[in-house]
């Protein structure tokens, strides 16, 4: 598997070619900023930035992927800047766009379009510009909330520095003298050595611990600066501000957090499952990170690989399977290579990107980009440009329907117990991750949140309030004796972004559902192909009602949630069935 570029360029000469076309197109697009629009001239304008936009991303995306080829070629760094800053040109020369149109005012663009059939192509675009009129500001409020911004960047430098220079510290163990890596700490969490990992986790925290202070400084200085910038965009909160640039009505996150609480027995009980597995009578925190059941040592070549993803992904139809054919051959990256950026997985565009060694872990990988990749590829097929990329929200679905399907696949033709064990319980650690945990995440985001518009956040306040949302997931069967009040420091998304994890959480409760109705003849392949071959050409809750999935009714997420209460006394069934099973 490797990619073939020409589709975007044949050669150089011809990128280059196409960059000194758009910096001729960015210059006469200027005209526009004097013109007074009427429908034939704001056709021409939206046409005009849309294909620029088009033309800048096949720049962008073909340089990025050659530099993520080569890293250590100096000319593919340098291609990747020059499309970079290309880019960051064309943003900033097409910003009068959207303030011209908005200046116009609603009325005038709704008579333009009825003078103009062309021009509806545009419509969910306008609809949308206009949705967010009322939080469009001023000149002055816009230099105050860019101020903000910039100080919020400013602290994000600070706990990132911070972060790299806290060191993980050492472990002695017998007689060897362990040094905690950010590149070794997952092993050595996850160890079968219950000592080993106990240490990990306390000494790890220590220096975190000591810069408690400090971090609580930063995000208190970082969430004031968003709560003042909310209310500057005529927000009541945050919280709202995220919902309401993606249209999302707040309730969902209502249902997510209520149906999550409910259903905390079940997850809870598979942690009963497990500490027993490792016979621990007194589980602590560290204990989790233990897979279930060892490794199999399953290697899958590639071609295993492709036979294996073909076979799992029959449910989603022979379209959906064309696509991931034609799609396997010339745009995915896959074959290791010491050029290659080693850590990083991808999709871009139509192009995915990855470091494929055999492994379990990167079987799921391949098919979670070919979910990417298909849904960009049938909304690039479907939707003008405008539209091709998805939100994370459906993007995200797309992908994990394909993982879902993977491991029901894998559990369906396993030929031991074992390995059904297996199957089955990295579906349910998937779960764990990402509902329980980014969920709980999300309920103490909304906490911290609420805190700060009374008090300043404290070391003190935020070591309480994470102490009490683990106690409430985790549940009294837990030890908290040496449990790390601190961890909140080391949640990245808690400081970078507002109300993240929650869409990755609903997102997998969707897709199982999804899984379910495709599974069982309720849901048409032909409906899910519509739904993936819209990008992004209205509002992630409506596009979610052509599988006639609404979010805000709490019985359709639960549907979601009864696919894992099933997977957990399926496997407390199988694992009765097979006590012996070997733990890492």
């Amino acid at each position: 598997m490797k990619w073939n570029l020409e589709e975007l360029f044949k050669n150089e000469e011809e990128l280059f070619k196409e960059i000194d076309n758009i910096k001729v197109s960015l210059s006469k697009i200027k005209k526009y900023e004097s013109i007074v629009l009427d429908s034939k001239s704001l056709l021409a304008l939206l046409d005009t930035k849309w294909l620029i936009k088009e033309k800048v991303n096949n720049v962008l995306v073909y340089c990025s992927l050659k530099y993520y080829k080569n890293v250590n070629d100096l000319e593919c760094a340098n291609l990747k800047n020059t499309a970079e800053e290309l880019n960051s040109e064309t943003e900033y020369t097409l910003h009068f766009i959207d303030e011209k149109i908005l200046k116009l005012g609603k009325e005038k663009i709704t008579m333009y379009m009825s003078e103009n059939s062309k021009l509806n192509v545009y419509s969910f675009y306008l609809e949308n510009l206009f949705r967010l009129e009322s939080h469009v500001k001023s000149t002055d409020v816009t230099k105050k909330i860019k101020n903000n911004v910039n100080k919020i960047n400013e602290e994000l430098n600070k706990y990132n520095n911070l972060l790299k220079e806290t060191k993980y510290g050492k472990i002695n163990y017998g007689n060897e003298e362990i040094e905690i890596t950010s590149s070794n700490y997952g092993k050595l969490i996850s160890s079968k050595d219950r000592e080993i990992r106990k240490l990990t986790y306390i000494i790890s925290n220590k220096e975190y611990d000591v810069n408690s202070e400090v971090f609580a400084n930063i995000l208190n200085t970082i969430y004031g600066y968003r709560i003042e910038n909310a209310k500057l965009e005529n927000y009541d909160s945050v919280l709202e501000k995220v919902l309401y640039e993606e249209n999302i009505d707040k309730r969902i996150i209502n249902v997510l957090i209520s149906l999550v609480n409910k259903n905390l027995p079940e997850m809870q009980k598979y942690l009963s499952l497990k500490a027993k597995k490792l016979e621990v009578t007194s589980p602590h925190l560290y204990d989790f990170n233990v897979p279930f059941v060892t490794d199999l040592g399953i290697n899958y070549t590639l071609e295993d690989a492709k036979e294996i993803i073909l076979n799992a992904l029959k449910p989603l139809g022979i379209e959906y399977l064309n696509v991931v054919k034609y799609l396997f051959e010339g745009h995915i990256d896959a074959i290791p290579d010491e050029n290659k950026h080693q850590s990083i997985t991808f999709s871009w565009n139509t192009y995915s990107f990855l470091n494929y060694r055999g492994t379990y872990r990167d079987l799921k990988n391949l098919i979670h980009e070919t979910g990417h990749i298909v849904n960009y590829y049938l909304s690039k097929n479907k939707v003008p440009f405008i539209y091709e990329d998805s939100s994370v929200f459906i993007g995200e679905t797309a992908s994990l329907v394909n993982e879902i399907l993977l491991n029901k696949y894998l559990f369906e033709n396993a030929k031991t117990n074992e390995e059904k064990i297996f199957y089955l319980s990295k579906e349910i650690e998937n779960y764990f991750t990402t509902v329980f945990k980014q969920t709980m995440y999300t309920e103490l985001e909304s906490a911290l949140y609420a805190l700060k518009e009374k008090e300043p956040l404290t070391k003190d306040i935020l070591n309480k309030e994470y102490l009490d949302i683990i106690k409430k997931y985790y549940g009294n069967q837990i030890d908290y004796t040496d449990a790390s009040i601190t961890e909140w420091t080391r949640l990245g998304h808690l400081y970078r972004w507002s109300y993240y994890p929650y869409k990755y959480a609903t997102g997998l409760l969707i897709s199982s559902l999804i899984v379910d109705l495709i599974t069982t003849n309720k849901l048409s392949t032909d409906k899910y192909i519509e739904f993936l071959s819209s990008g992004s050409s209205n509002y992630s809750l409506k596009l979610l009602k052509i599988l006639n999935i609404d979010l805000t009714n709490s019985l359709i997420l639960q549907n979601g949630f009864n696919v894992v209460t099933n997977d957990i006394n399926t496997l407390i069934k199988l694992s009765t069935r097979n006590q012996n099973i070997d733990m890492i």
